[in-house]
């Protein structure tokens, strides 16, 4: 089974289901409370915009989201693993963070491999759009 990471801080929401499309994937949103203060990052848009191909699974979000001083703490990664694992099917994981290696994406993509999965971050949301023409 297939895993990417991906963080959407800077990104178009537009490019999600191409990118979706690009990798054969379902998206798991795993912020612990999937809320944004832009609307279209919240979970009522993405449900719309990508229907059944949006997942939310609280169990792999940062209990400690709202205070970044705090340790990276997943809410429950044995059963958020379980979880993703049982789709059997491409599993792009999104949260807000930009930046891999200082969120709580990187714990989840370790605890993946450690399980024998291929994990590989998205860096480039654009590769997605290239593919449609």
């Amino acid at each position: 089974m297939r895993f990417f990471t991906t963080g959407y801080t800077g990104r178009d929401v537009a490019q999600l289901p191409a990118l979706l499309d690009h990798y054969g994937a379902v998206l798991a949103d795993i912020r612990f409370a999937p809320h944004s203060r832009h609307l279209e990052w919240r979970r009522d848009y993405l449900k719309l915009l990508l229907k059944d191909r949006y997942r939310h699974v609280a169990a792999l979000g940062n209990r400690n989201y709202q205070n970044h001083d705090a340790p990276i703490r997943i809410h429950n990664l044995e059963i958020g693993l379980r979880l993703i694992e049982s789709w059997e099917t491409v599993v792009v994981l999104l949260c807000a963070c930009k930046d891999l290696e200082n969120c709580h994406r990187r714990v989840v993509k370790e605890a993946l491999e450690r399980r024998g999965h291929e994990v590989a971050e998205i860096a480039d949301w654009n590769v997605a759009q290239g593919s449609l023409f």
